[in-house]
C-alpha cells in the first residue's frame, strides 16, 4: 500500500466505518481526482469522518 499523507483506512477502522464503504469513498474521488492523489485523500477523509458521525446518529435515534 502506497503511503498516505491523511491516513483515512486508519481513521476508518477507528471509527467502526466499513472497509467495504471506506473503498466505495476511494474508488470514486480517484475517478473524481486522477491526477491529485492529496485531494482525494482529503475527499475521502471528509468522506469517512461524514459517514460515522451519520450512523453514531442513527444509532442514537434508534436507541
Amino acid at each position: 500500500m502506497e503511503n498516505l499523507m491523511f491516513d483515512y483506512i486508519s481513521l476508518g477502522e477507528n471509527l467502526d466505518v466499513p472497509m467495504e464503504i471506506v473503498q466505495k469513498f476511494e474508488k470514486e474521488a480517484r475517478n473524481e481526482f486522477p491526477f491529485d492523489n492529496m485531494l482525494m485523500e482529503i475527499h475521502v477523509l471528509r468522506a469517512v469522518k461524514a459517514y460515522a458521525k451519520i450512523n453514531t446518529r442513527m444509532i442514537a435515534i434508534e436507541n
